[in-house]
Formats: C-alpha cells, structure tokens, sequence
C-alpha cells in the first residue's frame, strides 16, 4: 500500500514539472521576436531530422541482422567449414603422397598368401609414420589414419619378414654355476652371443631357476637353481625372450621362480609358460622389433609333480591333454601379434626322434597358426620338419648344459627368416658345449659330425637339407604353404 503511494506521488510531481516546463516554453515563445520563432522552429526540423535518421539506422541494422539468421546467412559458417574439410582432404592427399603403401611382395612369396596383395595395399606404418608426419607438419592428420599398419614406406620386407635365431635349453647350475664363478656371468654365450645379435628375435629354454632361494623340491631326482649372475649371459648375448615351460623351473619351490622372473623383468627379458598362476603361465610374451610384433608362447609335456599351475598356484603351463586349449591359446596370440613362436618341452631323453603326440602337438600349432616351432629336453638333437611350409624344430639339443657325452655335447643353433605365410630360409649351425657347458661354433669334422646326424634324422620328415662351409641350409623351396 505504502509502495503505490510512494508511485503515485513520484508520477504526480513529474507530472508537474513537465507542465511547468511546457509553460516556460510558451511564456518565452511569447516574448519571442517573429525571426526568433522562425530560428527556433529550424532547430526543431534539424533535430527532428537528425532523429528520423538515426532511427532508420537503427532499422537498417535490425533488418540485417534479422537476414543473418535466416539461410541466406548461413554462407559465412558454411564457407568456413568447407575450408576445414578441404584442409582435411589436401592433408590426407599429402598423407598419401609422402607415406606411399609398401610395394607388392615379389611372386614367389605372394603365392603363399591370397590377400597379401590386398593387404599390403591397405597397410603402412603406425608408429614410423606418425614420426615421419611430425617432421613434415602433417602429423595432425596421423590419428585419421591411424588404423593403416605395416612397414616402412618402400620397405616391405621390414613387416614381412623376421628373423629368428633359437637355441635350446639353458642350464645354470653345477659345472656353469662353477664357470660363472670363475669366468663371470656373461661367458655362458660370449661364444655364440655375435650370432644370436644378428637375429631379430633370439629364443632360449631357460631350464633353471635363477636364485639363491628356496628349498629342493622334496621326492625329486634331479634338482637345479642356477647362479643369478649368469642372467648376464642372457643380456649380452642379445636373448630378447625365454621359454620357463619345464621340469627344472619349480625345482626351489615358488619363491625361486618369483626370483626369476623379476630378475628376467628388471633386465627386459620377455618370458613365457610360468607364472604366479595358469592364467600368468599360459600368456603369450609379446615383444616388438623394427615395427614388428612376435608373440611367443611356451609348454612342456614333461610335468613333474605339483609343477603345472593351477588357478591360485604357481607353476608352469602343462601340455598333457590340452591340444584344444593349446590351439585356442595360439589363435588369440596370432590375433595379437604379426608373427607366433612356440616351443615344447617335450620327448623322450636320449633319444633322436620325436614320438607321436610330439608330432601331433606340433601340427597342431602349425594348423593354429603358429609360424615356427623350436623345441627341447631330450638333450639330444632330433629332426626338422617343413609342415605346409612352416618349420618344425623337434629338438635343438642342449645349449649351455655340463654333459658326460659326446652325443648330449652335440647341438645347432637355428637360424630361420620367416614371413607371415612360410619359412623363407633356415639354417642350422653347429655347436658343441665344452665341458664346463659352454656352447662354441665347431667347424671340419666336428661340424660334419653334428649335421650330418641332422640331416639324416629329418630325411625321415621328407626334409631336405645341404652342407657346405660348416653349415647345414634347409631347402624350403618346395614345400607347400598354409592359408591365411
């Protein structure tokens, strides 16, 4: 009530002043000369015009921006965004200029795989190529194409191939533990290491844990646990992984596996087919090369006791009664990896051919899709096979093993370049361990010795093979090759 009689005296005062002022006006127009109202009325018109314009300004204004919200205003954003998208595809006009897609694998190998045409085509770098777009200030473009995977540009054979060198098993205990001692950690390979550098990817059993821990397992015959210094030899040799798959890892309980695998870990050491459970022991490694992704997965038939891990226990991955498990674990990995690598622990001692369910567990691998398979334990060397143009290593014989004759001292070191579909070459080179176990290449008889004996072993696998200069070289070029 208070507030609109408050409004009503404001609006009476306001009232009054005007009509006080309008009173003014008319007293002073009164005594106003005739020329003075003739001056005063010109005044009015000006301000009056002066008005009209600013109002018809202001229209002109509201009429303007009332045509921008309509479509015809449109144009400018539309305009804009064209230009963004033509950038986009210059971009990607320059992408496609600068990174060109790998140039067709030659004949020989393009029969090997229907879609490598196809697939090559489609493929380019991933990493490589966002650096090479970085450089070039086009690297805004690289997550568009980001899917695009393969080599280099006008380097194919870098994500077609891979080279392999694999040796087998690694003992670390005993006369090699006294060695190591002696002569310092890296000597167990300092004579092959140059060998196993020039691969891209070398592989080795290692059959002893590395550790100063833990009891001998109860019951059992034989029991090792090697010198932690010699995972020295391990670095400078060049290893990238390991397969932990057999009867020796479990031999100083969990504790000395746990060693292991964190001294593996702490020097960058992929490993494969142990672990804190099944599910550990049972996952591929999965290392990266030059662009390259190899996965490597490892078993053993051999399973002693309490060694084979189970959902909540440590232990190893058992190959007994799993060929249906092993063939799905391989799938995933050639899913998750360019290349698969798999080995056994598996055979019979002493013996230089392999027996049945060896055969089977490694056609079965083939058949997955694994691209090589290179083996171990009867401490002997035993056949090659080329199954549907991948190799099959049955045994590679000891590696860094002390033995008590001439036959366990007998080994090769498998030199393998693979593609995607098939070996492309192989070879074997001999060596025989020293006393103390120390593996060193052997040439004249000693490495006639060795191949021959490997030669005729694989003859029964239909495998051909050719010595010369101290080296035993696999004829891959008739073998046949798997589907993609």
């Amino acid at each position: 009530m208070f507030g609109s009689s408050n409004r009503s005296a404001r609006h009476s005062a306001s009232s009054r002043r005007r009509e006080a002022k309008q009173r003014q006006k008319e007293h002073k127009r009164a005594r106003m000369s005739e020329a003075d109202l003739g001056k005063l009325a010109d005044r009015e018109a000006k301000k009056r015009e002066k008005a009209a314009a600013h109002q018809a300004k202001q229209q002109a204004k509201a009429q303007k921006r009332e045509r921008l919200r309509g479509p015809a205003g449109m144009i400018a954003p539309l305009a804009a965004i064209g230009v963004v998208i033509l950038l986009v595809l210059l971009g990607v006009l320059a992408y496609r200029l600068l990174v060109k897609a790998p140039k067709m694998p030659p004949a020989s190998d393009a029969t090997s795989r229907a879609v490598t045409a196809t697939a090559s085509a489609a493929s380019s770098v991933a990493a490589p190529a966002e650096r090479l777009l970085s450089v070039n200030a086009l690297g805004m473009f690289a997550p568009l194409l980001r899917p695009l995977k393969g080599p280099l540009p006008g380097n194919p054979a870098v994500a077609e191939k891979l080279t392999v060198a694999v040796g087998g098993d690694v003992m670390m205990d005993r006369r090699v533990s006294e060695m190591i001692e002696s002569e310092g950690g890296a000597a167990p390979l300092e004579d092959v290491a140059p060998i196993l550098k020039r691969a891209e990817v070398a592989i080795v059993n290692l059959e002893t844990p590395l550790s100063t821990r833990g009891e001998a397992a109860a019951g059992k015959d034989v029991t090792f646990r090697g010198n932690p210094d010699g995972i020295e030899a391990l670095v400078k040799a060049g290893v990238d992984v390991v397969g932990l798959a057999n009867n020796h890892a479990l031999d100083y309980g969990d504790v000395a596996l746990d060693d292991t695998i964190d001294l593996l870990d702490k020097h960058k050491i992929a490993h494969a087919g142990a672990g804190a459970n099944a599910k550990e022991a049972w996952r591929a490694a999965i290392i990266r090369k030059r662009g390259k992704s190899i996965a490597y997965l490892a078993w053993s038939y051999i399973e002693p006791g309490g060694f084979v891990a189970g959902d909540d226990s440590a232990g190893i991955a058992g190959a007994k009664q799993r060929a249906d498990d092993i063939a799905a674990a391989i799938r995933k990995a050639a899913r998750q990896a360019d290349f698969v690598i798999v080995s056994f622990h598996w055979g019979v001692e002493y013996t230089d051919y392999p027996i049945d369910v060896q055969k089977e567990l490694a056609h079965v691998s083939i058949d997955a899709g694994a691209d090589m398979v290179a083996s171990h334990h009867p401490h002997v060397i035993q056949g090659i096979e080329m199954y549907k143009g991948r190799l099959i290593a049955y045994s590679l014989g000891d590696f860094v093993f002390d033995h008590y004759s001439r036959k366990t001292g007998e080994a090769f070191i498998l030199e393998a370049t693979i593609s995607r579909t098939k070996t492309l070459k192989a070879r074997a080179i001999p060596v025989y361990l020293n006393e103390s176990g120390k593996p060193e290449v052997v040439t004249g008889d000693d490495a006639d010795a060795i191949l021959s004996r490997l030669k005729n072993i694989s003859e029964g696998f239909g495998t051909k093979m050719r010595i010369a200069k101290d080296v035993a070289t696999i004829d891959v070029s008739e073998v046949g090759v798997v589907s993609p």
